[in-house]
């Protein structure tokens, strides 16, 4: 009897467990943010963010990240162009402009210990190579 006891406490167990795992959010992961504000820019990057902040509910955040990815872009291309600066310098700023999406909204409006099921990549990657390649063609025919 202690034996079928410990099976149901078991069970019951394994179903909070799964029913916790189930409820855990659907996000991109802050790498997937780091190599697509390095690979496309902070724009890009910034749009994953904002994706899940509304998964968890951050409306507010979501704003934020968004005005934050305009002010750092046009900052970005300001600087780059006042200073004359090489355009490869760009990297190193879209670095700066994921570590900001990751250390600062991810850990202040998420939380740095936020347990969550990881999106795939390749939607936001496809989605996200198709409006740099209509730029790219856009540039070329200027």
């Amino acid at each position: 009897m202690a034996t079928q006891q410990e099976n149901q406490h078991s069970e019951s167990g394994n179903t909070t467990t799964l029913k916790q795992e189930e409820q855990l959010p659907h996000l991109y992961s802050k790498k997937l943010i780091l190599v697509f504000s390095i690979l496309f820019s902070t724009i890009f990057a910034a749009a994953l963010m904002m994706s899940n902040l509304r998964a968890v509910g951050k409306e507010k955040a979501r704003i934020q990240v968004l005005l934050f990815a305009f002010l750092y872009l046009l900052l970005t291309a300001t600087v780059l162009q006042v200073f004359e600066l090489p355009p490869n310098l760009t990297f190193i700023a879209n670095v700066i402009g994921a570590a900001i999406l990751n250390e600062y909204f991810w850990n202040n409006h998420m939380g740095r210990d936020l347990e969550y099921h990881k999106k795939g990549w390749l939607k936001p990657a496809g989605i996200s190579l198709g409006i740099a390649l209509i730029f790219f063609f856009l540039l070329l025919s200027l």
